[in-house]
């Protein structure tokens, strides 16, 4: 038992001993003129989706052949948009002024038929989306839409309302702050095994706990935050002086916060990560809107 118990030590510390190997950094040419930011990869990783500077419009990037579509020009459909299992199905915003107020409404894009349906009409009530598998998962009105799905196929999803984290697991909907009520939370989103949250509190740094709010680890400034596997993440370090962005960089933590890793050099601006489906590849945006790539071996 503790010739089990000292081998298990020690293969976690040998986990949290690796560290990120950048092979390779490329700019991506899509023939677009700048205007290419947030880049989202598909679950498949055949395309890369990414937006405006300003969430405005959706396009598509395809690696089979290189070319752009443009999806939609709606506003807000860059704004956490969510992709299906098997990468057929794209899931968006789009936020529009009814009487002079802002409503936002979900619809879903069909990359086989090339059409747009609307899942959800305009509302001011909180929204969030996801998938479960190739099925849409909703939040809406606060409550978690399971009219098309079965017990065993609803998956946590979680999202911010109010400022807080609220996280929505079957019929459970919790309201989760680690860092105290007075935080403003951004930016969480639920590891690939779906056992942890990261996510961003506000003048306070980076952080991950369990699905519970607890085991709060801080991982130091981590913006905009994407699961490199269940061990690893990747953000941004961006830096201004509170008019204009000075500098950012992309880094890895582990998720203990024991290691971090910057990625890129100073001469590029690099923000908004990416993550491809085997963790191997890395996209960013520059301040201007050019997109790149990384190519990573965990070491």
């Amino acid at each position: 038992m503790r010739k089990l118990l000292l081998l298990l030590v020690l293969g976690a510390q040998t986990i949290f001993a690796q560290n990120i190997q950048v092979t390779s950094v490329s700019p991506i040419n899509t023939g677009e003129s700048g205007n290419m930011y947030h880049p989202v990869f598909s679950p498949t990783g055949e395309y890369l989706l990414f937006t405006s500077e300003n969430y405005e419009g959706l396009k598509m990037l395809s690696f089979t052949d290189g070319q752009v579509k443009t999806l939609t020009t709606e506003k807000g459909a860059g704004y956490g948009v969510k992709i299906s299992k098997d990468g057929k199905t794209i899931a968006y915003r789009k936020n529009e002024l009814i009487n002079q107020r802002l409503f936002s409404s979900v619809k879903l894009y069909s990359l086989s038929e090339g059409k747009q349906q609307q899942l959800i009409a305009p509302t001011r009530e909180p929204l969030a989306v996801g998938f479960s598998g190739n099925k849409p998962l909703l939040v809406k009105n606060r409550q978690l839409v399971k009219s098309q799905l079965s017990a065993v196929e609803i998956v946590p999803i979680v999202t911010i309302e109010d400022r807080k984290m609220v996280l929505y697991t079957g019929n459970s909907r919790k309201i989760l702050t680690p860092n105290g009520e007075n935080a403003s939370y951004i930016w969480p989103s639920i590891s690939p095994d779906g056992k942890r949250i990261v996510y961003v509190a506000a003048g306070k740094g980076t952080f991950v706990c369990d699905l519970n709010g607890n085991n709060v680890a801080a991982l130091g400034k981590l913006n905009a935050p994407q699961w490199l596997n269940n061990q690893w993440l990747v953000g941004m370090n961006d830096i201004d002086n509170g008019e204009i962005l000075l500098s950012s960089s992309l880094v890895a933590a582990s998720i203990d916060g024991k290691v971090y890793q910057t990625l890129t050099t100073p001469d590029l601006i690099a923000m908004y990560p990416a993550v491809s489906p085997d963790g191997k590849q890395i996209v960013f945006n520059t301040e201007r809107g050019d997109l790149y790539l990384l190519n990573v071996v965990l070491k």
